[in-house]
């Protein structure tokens, strides 16, 4: 049985490898500086350098192996508090039957049988992680083997799809526990879950054919068995041409579940119930895998505003553009937008590469899935009103605002904000919107969701974007030049999505300075058109207009009047 000294112990030593290895690493880069006129490293200084990788290496399975013990221990906790409350149940039962209390023993019998299921499907989770563990124990023992060998393409090729078919078992055992959990998910959610679950079974299984062949070839190496590690290899590189022809597996809605637990949540005294955990500020961070990366960690910053007891805060999720950093970009928003900060959880998403997937940026990730993440998860908390999320984007980040509205199917997201970047050419081809596809290839038709409300700003004068639309001079497209909409004509498009009937507004509804104003559907649909800016026009419009529009305070409507 594993105890919280081991626990803490193994934090410890944990704790002391990271300090030892974060010096290393700055040691190791010092070293390597690039300066041409430094010697070649001395046989003592690459001795040094292969024990700083072995280390690492170490610290890098003792980190894994310490998050399982972590998890092992949690389902330790809660089975063992199952058995006592069944063991507690029993005996009132045998007490019941003894007195001939039938209304008491009618009572306590669905209980017993609650428990005893519960308590079945505890030990079942536990075994099938345990299996799934040793596997991924046993491939990460053939990939250290491969790693050993050699260098060649056919050893790198298969290291890093054994690193993938590990990265895929984990996400195998976090699938289960999502199916597990998602009976208060709605009937859509769960099908897409067991339909993920599916394809990631069909890749695990891929996945065994490699390691089953790879482990016969190792053996034949070691047994020095020519003729058996030729045709082995043949085989081998047959399975990764076909490996690196898969589509990419996309885990949406489970990642949107499947959350990484916010600080201090993992050990909290009732596991799994988190509609009585308070969100507080911080750093958390969404897991997500993709053709650049495995089981990622992508964060997020959230500030909650001081509150009453049990208040509600609506939340405003803000994505930063190309080159972009949600860390710094936050303290900057927090202290010009003080009144929105005030009344709204502040959300800060970090794109991959300081970018977001859209059309031909440096990200490939999911960020759909991410986004959607962040609003089930936050969803869950107590002091967050479930339904009330907004979402603002800023050029790049503002693309990805457009990309969710066409294609995200959550009811959570009421208002839309896409600052300086209306629709570009492959999210609306001029007769229908888009969805973007797996491979970007934007090609199939999209019917987005009614019923969402858009504010949409760009400026006359901007240079990337152009107002008028058409190809910008400097953002890249898979053609060329990305193209884009006319910003008013992308914003009636929206407009007569969402049920607009009337046709496209000649002049502005009203004015605010150079700010000229175009509202449909009451204000639900809001273009402002800022004369004279250029890609900075976001900050040309007022908190005080981001609010109305936010609030539906119905000063659009009273203008229009």
């Amino acid at each position: 049985m594993i105890d919280h000294t081991t626990i803490i112990l193994s934090n410890l030593l944990l704790s002391s490898l990271v300090a030892g290895g974060a010096w290393a690493q700055s040691t190791e880069t010092q070293t390597g500086s690039g300066d041409t006129n430094s010697p070649p490293p001395s046989a003592e200084l690459r001795d040094i350098m292969d024990e700083q990788s072995d280390l690492r290496h170490d610290l890098k399975i003792l980190k894994q192996d310490i998050e399982q013990i972590h998890q092992r221990l949690e389902k330790l906790d809660q089975l063992s508090e199952l058995q006592r409350n069944l063991d507690i149940a029993l005996s009132q039962l045998r007490q019941a039957e003894s007195d001939k209390d039938e209304t008491r023993t009618r009572n306590l019998e669905p209980k017993v049988e609650k428990l005893l299921q519960r308590i079945n499907q505890a030990r079942e989770t536990m075994d099938s992680d345990t299996e799934i563990q040793n596997r991924v124990s046993e491939i990460r023992e053939l990939k250290q083997q491969i790693d050993n060998l050699p260098r060649s393409e056919i050893n790198i090729r298969s290291s890093r799809h054994l690193h993938l078919a590990i990265g895929h078992l984990n996400e195998l055992k976090r699938m289960h526990t999502i199916l597990r959990k998602s009976d208060s998910s709605s009937e859509q959610q769960h099908d897409a879950i067991e339909k993920n679950l599916d394809e990631l079974q069909e890749r695990v299984d891929f996945d065994n054919e490699l390691v089953e062949i790879e482990s016969r070839r190792v053996e034949a190496m070691q047994s020095n068995n020519k003729d058996d590690v030729k045709e082995l290899t043949q085989k081998i590189n047959e399975v990764l041409d076909e490996m690196e022809n898969q589509p990419q597996i996309r885990m949406v809605i489970p990642d949107a579940l499947a959350f990484t637990d916010p600080p201090d949540s993992r050990h909290k005294s009732n596991p799994g119930e988190d509609d009585n955990i308070i969100l507080e500020s911080g750093q958390y961070f969404i897991r997500q895998s993709w053709s650049q990366a495995t089981d990622y960690p992508r964060p997020y910053f959230v500030h909650v505003p001081k509150g009453t007891k049990g208040q509600e805060f609506p939340v405003f999720i803000f994505l930063h553009g190309n080159g972009g950093n949600a860390r710094e970009v936050m303290p900057i928003l927090l202290r010009n937008r003080k009144q929105l900060a005030a009344k709204y959880i502040m959300v800060f998403a970090q794109g991959f590469q300081e970018s977001w997937n859209i059309v031909s940026e440096r990200s490939k990730a999911d960020d759909k899935g991410f986004i959607e993440s962040i609003v089930l998860k936050l969803g869950s908390f107590k002091n967050v009103q479930k339904d009330n999320f907004s979402v603002m984007g800023a050029s790049n980040g503002a693309a990805l605002v457009n990309q969710l509205l066409i294609e995200s199917r959550l009811p959570n997201i009421r208002n839309f904000i896409s600052g300086v970047s209306p629709l570009n050419v492959w999210q609306h081809d001029g007769a229908q919107f888009k969805s973007k596809g797996l491979d970007n290839n934007y090609r199939n038709p999209a019917t987005p969701m009614k019923g969402k409300r858009l504010l949409n700003i760009s400026g006359t004068n901007d240079e990337l974007v152009p107002y008028e639309g058409g190809l910008s001079k400097h953002i890249p497209a898979k053609d060329g030049k990305l193209g884009f909409v006319a910003a008013e004509e992308s914003t009636y498009l929206w407009a007569k999505q969402m049920g607009q009937v009337e046709k496209k507004l000649a002049t502005p509804s009203w004015k605010e300075g150079r700010i000229e104003v175009f509202s449909y559907l009451d204000g639900d649909v809001l273009h402002y058109k800022v004369v004279g800016a250029g890609h900075g026009a976001t900050h040309e419009i007022s908190e005080q207009s981001l609010l109305n529009f936010l609030e539906d305070s119905g000063l659009a409507k009273e203008k229009e009047k």
